[in-house]
């Protein structure tokens, strides 16, 4: 079996996040799958949600997923969290396992801005979602295998905006995630 780990900001985790999860267990016998929250994302602005209410709304929305941990790693590091130290620290969990980095089409494009992209090349194998809007680049020597599943075109920036709009987000994210934006107040102006 495979080691997977599939980070990000995750705010909010969608169902998008879920459906790439899904067929990459499925598709590449991903055995733990570890989803690892941001703690201090360096490419993205200030998270709207908190990193506890992230977290709250991942272990909802991947529940149902026995093939899935989810790690605080990123927080219990501290500082600007990067995915080749997670990598790293995960790896050495799981010695002489293939380990696999998820990400959507539109990462593939910064993916060389990062830091250590090339040790974090040597280290992984890429699997790659098709995304609306965005093609698959990825320059260097990376391996990927290109997830195949049907792309889901939502955003976590649509699903703030529809929020703040007041709109049903239902069909954007789980249920029990809905819930808990609703009840917490997130994502509104």
């Amino acid at each position: 079996m495979v080691v997977g780990m599939y980070g990000g900001s995750f705010d909010p985790v969608h169902r998008g996040h879920l459906a790439l999860a899904r067929a990459a267990i499925d598709r590449f016998d991903l055995s733990p799958l570890y989803i690892v929250p941001a703690y201090n994302p360096p490419h993205k602005e200030k998270t709207r949600a908190s990193f506890a209410q992230r977290l709250a709304m991942i272990r909802l929305a991947f529940a149902d997923l026995p093939e899935v941990v989810i790690t605080d790693l990123e927080k219990q590091r501290g500082g600007i969290s990067y995915t080749v130290d997670s990598v790293e620290y995960l790896r050495a969990r799981h010695p002489g396992r293939e380990f696999c980095l998820l990400i959507g089409a539109d990462t593939s494009e910064e993916i060389g801005t990062w830091k250590a992209p090339q040790r974090l090349a040597r280290m992984v194998r890429l699997l790659v979602a098709p995304r609306s809007g965005f093609r698959m680049a990825l320059a260097g020597d990376w391996r990927f295998d290109e997830v195949e599943m049907k792309p889901v075109t939502v955003s976590a920036t649509e699903i703030r905006r529809a929020v703040g709009e007041g709109k049903p987000i239902i069909e954007f994210v789980p249920e029990a995630v809905a819930e808990y934006i609703g009840r917490h107040g997130l994502y509104k102006p």
